[in-house]
């Protein structure tokens, strides 16, 4: 009979386990861990886009305020003043996209513009030909952006003493204050929005809302023509007669007193009511136009 010896058992290592006799390729690979479905795998996906374009959206926005804070705070943060030449004028045009502006007539020698206030480097003046022109432009998030803060800067523009009563103005304003101060030979004015005053006079003038409000304090016009689509209009016209008051209400409320005397009027309305406690006289030379679709119309002397 033949004897078999049976192999010898395999060394044990101090922890126990076999030590391989020999390499051994499958052993010695780590075995691969269990992948994911691909359900699994699509949650995941989805979880991680909806986390991560929720942080983008927060930084983004946070970035974003930062941003316009941190303009709000250094661009031009403190007074500027810009003067141009005047000699040869003759028309002035203003546009006011936003902000608080206020023109206004002195003893200086040059247009002299003075901004203070953040935001103060929109504004701009310069010379073309005979015509001044002066604006700040709604800027790329609108004119209510400087609003949110409260930045709007505030422009006072000076006139030479010797152009009073003799430029022809046009203004304009988008949004925001403007205020006039002064005599105009002929003075144009538009509101899209905001709130319009004008101090002053000229002989033939020219104002139409859009919407907002304008108060008017005008003194020895010849000819007044005011228009209105929509808010409020308050107009005292002082000195002596007009020759020519052509009044124009779409809708919203328009209040005008004018010297005391006789005038011949003449009154349009389809709604809304036009009160008119003035003396009238259909022969006067001193003509009122009032004219309203809807709203109301008050007509009213004064000293």
């Amino acid at each position: 009979m033949t004897n078999l010896t049976p192999p010898s058992a395999p060394e044990q290592d101090p922890a126990g386990a076999s030590a391989p006799n020999g390499p051994d390729p499958v052993a010695s690979s780590p075995a691969p861990a269990s992948s994911p479905s691909r359900g699994t795998l699509t949650a995941i996906t989805i979880a991680a886009a909806i986390i991560g374009g929720g942080a983008l959206v927060t930084v983004g926005g946070g970035s974003a305020l930062a941003a316009v804070t941190q303009v709000a705070a250094s661009d031009g943060s403190t007074a500027r003043s810009t003067s141009v030449d005047t000699t040869g004028v003759t028309a002035l045009k203003v546009e006011v996209g936003r902000g608080s502006a206020t023109i206004r007539f002195d003893d200086v020698s040059e247009a002299t513009m003075r901004v203070s206030g953040t935001g103060s480097s929109d504004w701009t003046m310069r010379r073309d030909g005979d015509v001044l022109r002066v604006d700040r432009p709604n800027g790329p998030f609108g004119w209510w952006i400087g609003g949110w803060f409260g930045i709007d800067p505030q422009m006072t523009l000076t006139l030479p003493r010797d152009l009073e009563g003799e430029l022809t103005a046009d203004l304009q304003l988008d949004a925001g204050a403007l205020t006039t101060e002064g005599r105009f030979d002929t003075l144009t004015t538009k509101v899209n929005a905001g709130s319009l005053t004008l101090d002053g006079g000229a002989k033939t003038v020219t104002t139409t809302v859009n919407a907002g409000s304008a108060t008017l304090r005008l003194n020895d016009v010849t000819t007044a023509d005011l228009s209105m689509s929509a808010g409020e209009l308050n107009a005292t016209i002082s000195g002596r007669q007009p020759d020519d008051v052509r009044l124009d209400v779409s809708a919203g409320s328009m209040d005008v007193t004018v010297p005391t005397g006789r005038y011949a009027l003449m009154r349009d309305s389809s709604a809304g009511t036009i009160d008119a406690g003035i003396q009238t006289d259909p022969s006067s030379t001193h003509r009122i136009g009032a004219h309203l679709s809807a709203g109301s119309i008050t007509l009213r002397e004064g000293s």
